[in-house]
């Protein structure tokens, strides 16, 4: 959160301490300050709410949205490959009412416009991928955008979501990894959950994922804890959902991924040790 003293002051309050994020620019600084050099890492994935809000309304009822820009700002003083995903705090205004703040995201193509201007990764789209070779290993990171999760109850929607063109992308990806004997590495903000996974569901992202032969593993954020789950696919095997905890809470929650030419691993959180080893066939 960048420059605050220019918002709502109850905005602010409520952010600061209410929700114990006073921290947050500390615990980022520590974490690309020490982590990344200490572990020998090659790049730096985060899966999601780097920021608190795209725009929020001062105390004089304007709107102000730069915090993309801050941050964008910000990351040129570390000289790691960043890569991220679009969380729901990425497309969020913020409003004061009701004692609390209201969050929106009735401007996610704006925001997410500006992330497209200000964000290299993002030069493409606000969904992407990139391809890595290790040895005779060929892997795909697949970084989607299901930041947007704000529908009506009379939609059906089950969350995770992500739109038809996305979906359609998404499945030709999927095909030229199979073409290509890649393993995937699926990159979202929101996980799947237990309602998420049920047939009647009917959630595409999920059919998509399970039903390809090259999805390993998947990487996502949102709810600020450390989850493993295992889903099974559609030709008999199964793939793991990793989650992990906020680094606003502390700069040790991050895992460690490593993908080598026979396996890849995925630390416990905070540590080097490693909590999934997947071997390649």
């Amino acid at each position: 959160m960048f420059n605050l003293e220019n918002y709502d002051p109850q905005i602010v309050h409520h952010r600061e301490y209410t929700r114990l994020y006073k921290e947050a620019n500390t615990m980022f600084a520590e974490f690309m300050e020490t982590i990344p050099d200490n572990t020998g890492s090659d790049m730096i994935i985060a899966s999601g709410d780097v920021i608190d809000f795209y725009d929020a309304k001062t105390s004089e009822g304007n709107t102000l949205a730069y915090q993309i820009e801050l941050f964008t700002r910000y990351l040129d003083r570390y000289h790691y490959p960043f890569f991220m995903t679009l969380g729901n705090h990425e497309i969020f205004s913020y409003r004061w009412g009701e004692e609390r703040v209201i969050p929106d995201q009735l401007k996610a193509g704006e925001a997410k416009a500006a992330w497209i201007r200000n964000m290299d990764v993002f030069r493409d789209g606000t969904y992407y991928s990139r391809t890595f070779e290790v040895g005779s290993a060929n892997y795909r990171l697949i970084f989607l955008d299901n930041s947007y999760y704000q529908f009506n109850k009379e939609e059906n929607v089950v969350n995770p979501h992500i739109d038809k063109p996305q979906l359609h992308w998404l499945k030709s990806e999927l095909a030229a990894s199979e073409a290509n004997n890649q393993n995937v590495i699926i990159l979202m903000h929101i996980p799947f959950s237990d309602k998420s996974v049920q047939p009647e569901s009917e959630n595409e992202l999920y059919k998509t994922v399970t039903d390809s032969s090259v999805v390993k593993l998947i990487l996502s954020g949102h709810h600020h804890r450390d989850v493993v789950k295992c889903f099974p696919t559609k030709g008999g095997g199964e793939v793991i959902q990793v989650e992990t905890s906020a680094l606003v809470n502390s700069s040790k929650n991050w895992r460690l991924v490593q993908l080598t030419e026979n396996q890849l691993s995925v630390s416990f959180t905070g540590k080097i040790e490693s909590e999934i080893v997947l071997p390649l066939k």
